[in-house]
Order: C-alpha cells, then sequence, then structure tokens
C-alpha cells in the first residue's frame, strides 16, 4: 500500500493535480478594485494601488522655494475667466511665467489674444504648419507661417513632436489602451487611424525651417521619441509594463525606433548649432542620463525639460540627482499638465524634499505607474537654476542669433 506522498510523485496523479489547480485559477473572474478584499491571484495590475506603510516624514510644499518658469504648458485656457483662474494657481504656487504652447493661424491668434492679457506671465510659442508635410512643395509655406506667428508675438516654436512617424506624421494600427485614466486624462497617446509619414528632425526638408527659428531668435521645444518602455515588448519584462502599455509604439507599423530617433535629435543638434532646442521630457533618455549626459556635453545648444518625466526620475533619486546637480544650468522645470495645487505640490516635494516611497499614482500622466518616487532634495543654488534661471538663459541664447 502506497501512502499519500508516494501517491503524489506517479506522473499522472501530479498532472491531474496541477490541471485541477489551474482548472481551479482560471475559473475565477478578477475581482473589482474597490471590492472589501482582494486577494493577489484576482487582482488586476492595472488596479494595483499600494499605499506606503512606512512612518517617515511627509513634506508638503504648497509654494516652490523659489520663482518658477514652466517651460512646458499646453494653452487650454477658452476664455479670459480662464486665464485669470490660472494666473491665481501661478500666484499661489509660486509660477512667475509659463510657456503656453500653441497651434498656427486663427488658433495661435486667439491663444495670443487670450494670453496677452497678462504679457509678463506668459510667453505664447506656435506651432509648425506640417499640413503638407507629405507634398513635394513642402517647405516655404511652413516658414511663412512661422514668420507670421512671430511677427504677430510668437516667442517660441513648440510642443513639435516625433515619437516615429515623423514630425507632422500619423500613426496607423491599433489604437494605445487607455488603462486607468479617466477620459481626456494625460492623453492617449498615438489613436491610430491612417497612417501618414511626417519628416524627422535631421531630414534635411527641415533645414530651412530649424535656420529659420534661429534667425527669429526663437527656440524650439522639440519632443523626440516617447518614453523607453513603449518601444519595448509589451511582456513581464517590461520595467514599465503598465504605463508603456498605454503609450505603446511596438505594434506600430512603419515606425522609426527609440535609438533611431535620439540619433536624429544628435544629428539635428550638429547641423543647426545656432538653433536653440529643449527637448522635453528629459529628451526620453530619463532611463539612460549617461546618454543625456553626453549629448549635453556635445552641443552647448540642447536644453531639456523635466516635464511628465518626475515619475521616471524619482525612481531614481540618487543618480537622477547627480544629473541634475551637474546639469543644472541645461535642465529646465516644466509640467506638462494643468494647473492644479495637488500637481504642483507633487512636483515640489520631488525637487525639494528628501521623502521616500511616496506614491502619486492618480496625476495627469501617471496613472499607471507603479514606482515609489522619492525626493531629490536639491540644493538651493540647483533649484534657483532649474526653477527659471536656466530658461532664461536658453531663452536668452536663442535671441542671441535673432537677425534684426
Amino acid at each position: 500500500m502506497i501512502n499519500r506522498r508516494q501517491m503524489m510523485m506517479l506522473p499522472g496523479v501530479a498532472f491531474l493535480c496541477r490541471f485541477g489547480s489551474a482548472q481551479a485559477q482560471q475559473a475565477g473572474e478578477p475581482v473589482p478594485a474597490d471590492s472589501a478584499q482582494v486577494l493577489p491571484d484576482q487582482l488586476l495590475l492595472k488596479d494595483y494601488r499600494p499605499k506606503s506603510v512606512y512612518n517617515i516624514p511627509v513634506t508638503e510644499i504648497k509654494k516652490a522655494k523659489y520663482p518658477i518658469i514652466d517651460a512646458h504648458h499646453h494653452a487650454r485656457a477658452k476664455s479670459p475667466e480662464d486665464v485669470d483662474a490660472m494666473v491665481k494657481i501661478m500666484d499661489a504656487v509660486g509660477v512667475e511665467t509659463t510657456v503656453a504652447f500653441s497651434g498656427i493661424g486663427p488658433a495661435f491668434d486667439e491663444t495670443y489674444r487670450l494670453y496677452s492679457k497678462y504679457p509678463k506671465r506668459f510667453q505664447v510659442w506656435c506651432g509648425l504648419n506640417m499640413a503638407d508635410v507629405d507634398q513635394p512643395e513642402f517647405g516655404p509655406a511652413t516658414v511663412q507661417e512661422l514668420k507670421r506667428c512671430r511677427k504677430v508675438g510668437a516667442v517660441g516654436v513648440g510642443e513639435i513632436t516625433d515619437k516615429g512617424m515623423g514630425i507632422g506624421g500619423q500613426f496607423g494600427g491599433p489604437p494605445n489602451w487607455q488603462g486607468t485614466r479617466p477620459p481626456g486624462g494625460g492623453g492617449s497617446g498615438p489613436r491610430g487611424g491612417p497612417a501618414k509619414k511626417g519628416l524627422h528632425p535631421d531630414d534635411p526638408r527641415m533645414d530651412p525651417i530649424w535656420q529659420k527659428c534661429a534667425e527669429l531668435g526663437l527656440p524650439i521645444n522639440l519632443h523626440i521619441s516617447d518614453p523607453y518602455w513603449s518601444y519595448l515588448p509589451q511582456d513581464k519584462h517590461n520595467d514599465g509594463l503598465m504605463n508603456g502599455f498605454s503609450w505603446r509604439l511596438d505594434n506600430k507599423p512603419g515606425i522609426m525606433g527609440h535609438d533611431d530617433l535620439i540619433k536624429s535629435l544628435d544629428a539635428v543638434l550638429k547641423r543647426h548649432p545656432k538653433t536653440v532646442f529643449i527637448a522635453c521630457h528629459l529628451a526620453n533618455l530619463d532611463y539612460d542620463l549617461t546618454r543625456l549626459s553626453q549629448m549635453l556635453d556635445r552641443s552647448p545648444n540642447l536644453f531639456v525639460d523635466i516635464s511628465a518625466r518626475f515619475a521616471e526620475t524619482a525612481a531614481i533619486p540618487r543618480f537622477a540627482t547627480q544629473f541634475i546637480k551637474k546639469y543644472a544650468d541645461r535642465v529646465t522645470y516644466g509640467t506638462d499638465m494643468p494647473y492644479t495645487q495637488q500637481i504642483f505640490s507633487t512636483t515640489f516635494r520631488v525637487m525639494e524634499s528628501v521623502d521616500e516611497h511616496f506614491y502619486e499614482q492618480d496625476l495627469f500622466f501617471n496613472f499607471n505607474y507603479h514606482w515609489p518616487l522619492h525626493g531629490f532634495g536639491l540644493p538651493d543654488d540647483v533649484l534657483k537654476k532649474v526653477y527659471r534661471e536656466t530658461a532664461l538663459s536658453a531663452f536668452k541664447q536663442a535671441r542671441s542669433t535673432a537677425r534684426g
């Protein structure tokens, strides 16, 4: 007679036990995250919302320690009252000036009209006319609209974007997953639809445009690539899987990959040394600050903003702090988010405090992150530069190339 342990060693019995166990696990449906009790085998990763158990200091910062220039904000105001409300928040949190990205044509004119009510509080930047990017005659009309916007009052160009299909391009393939973001929260990434090829930054057809920006004294905010995790296979090894899946690009046909996009930026920096580029979101090299350091060393015309990359860098606080300290005269503050006290307080907590292991998963762009954040505790001299002085330096450098 055999005992239970011996019986379990029999191949057929062991297989049936494992099969039965697998069936039991598969039979259960995922439980809503707001249920009273959700066990790990029933909880969906997208619903995971950890709360720190550590009894450690919590720093609440309502107003920045020093005046701020927000070098990355999208103009969303629809009325003078909207702009008034923005200014009230800016006063409360310490934002001296906001760079407001706009469009072209009548859209730019209307944005400029609204925001020029506070000429010392807002800089209005225009876009680029890329409507005919796939036509042989592309170029002259874009330069003409750039000159027109400059005459109206534009003091910069941005945000100009290439995530793989080129500036003015359109992704094909399926639309991106929305994850836990509410409708309209944090954008949706490439939406899919009919594909259209644009021009990458180092395409020779872009040269007259970059040259004209230098001649007009206009700095350019350039969004190159996207978070690295978006280009990686969306599998169990992807460190930023949940957020990467929201912005995924591995399933978009015909795109230029992350590495080649960074090389494209490198090439245009070298070819247009008099044109000032602010590569937003740390040039999407927040995962490889060593490579970004090398680019900054090579190209005095390159600046970066930290907008919408607080979560990525706050996950590696010691290395990120070293980088920001070393390149404080090239890194600018930016939000890329609607103005709320919570958003500003979170960015200030990352920049100014030494708080550890805290979660902020329900802001505009980070609904699908699962990394804990940590404060940089930047010293005063670095804060002054990143918050304000570096942006002024970038703008001054751009104006120094203007003709006439």
